[in-house]
């Protein structure tokens, strides 16, 4: 199992948000976490992405405990939360630029602006971000996606504020990086056409899991 999960809990202000969560994630899978807002679904992406410990669990990748090798599974995996996480005063394609950077890859200019192309975005290549639309915001953001390469997406609400054509997208960027043999873990309130194994985390006052 690349990714498996092992009776995690988590509490905040001494209210339990969830407990004995468990499940696996292989190649070509995904999971989709759903539930009502404040039942603990971005909590638990950002314990899934490292970024904060459980109460109790374990996170395991390959079977390495990630709060251990936290520097390998930062390489395999891309997060993306609520915040688009952009420079409003950096154009589109200079934003994308930058993450280019931050990330130590080589990419070329022609295929920075294929993905701006992909993702709609390149009659606003120019523009700032500040003066984006709020679906072209998530779109630029989005586009990271096809710029680092990572086994493990983790996703929360990546549909915010898109459009019809924008959540189509959405769906096809996840059916590709599954048929690749990625996988996804997305918040939602939408369900995903992936075309590919799809399992769902029910959170609330029973969390359950499903195919």
């Amino acid at each position: 199992m690349a990714l498996s999960i092992h009776h995690l809990a988590f509490q905040r202000n001494n209210k339990l948000l969830f407990s004995d969560i468990s499940f696996g994630l292989e190649a070509g899978e995904m999971l989709q976490v759903r539930g009502e807002n404040g039942c603990g679904k971005s909590t638990l992406l950002r314990i899934l992405a490292g970024y904060i410990y459980p109460e109790t669990g374990r996170v395991l990748w390959h079977g390495k405990n990630i709060f251990q090798h936290l520097d390998d599974y930062s390489e395999a995996i891309t997060y993306l939360g609520h915040q688009n996480g952009l420079k409003p005063h950096l154009t589109v394609y200079e934003n994308l630029k930058l993450a280019v950077a931050l990330s130590g890859i080589k990419m070329q200019s022609d295929a920075l602006k294929n993905i701006l192309h992909v993702m709609k975005l390149d009659q606003s290549e120019k523009t700032q971000a500040v003066y984006l639309s709020a679906g072209q915001k998530r779109r630029l953001a989005l586009a990271r996606l096809q710029l680092i390469p990572a086994r493990l997406w983790i996703l929360d609400e990546p549909a915010t504020a898109l459009d019809h054509a924008g959540r189509h997208l959405l769906a096809d960027m996840l059916k590709q990086h599954l048929a690749c043999g990625g996988m996804a873990i997305v918040a939602t309130h939408h369900d995903s056409d992936s075309g590919s194994v799809i399992k769902t985390l029910e959170l609330g006052s029973k969390a359950s899991i499903y195919v």
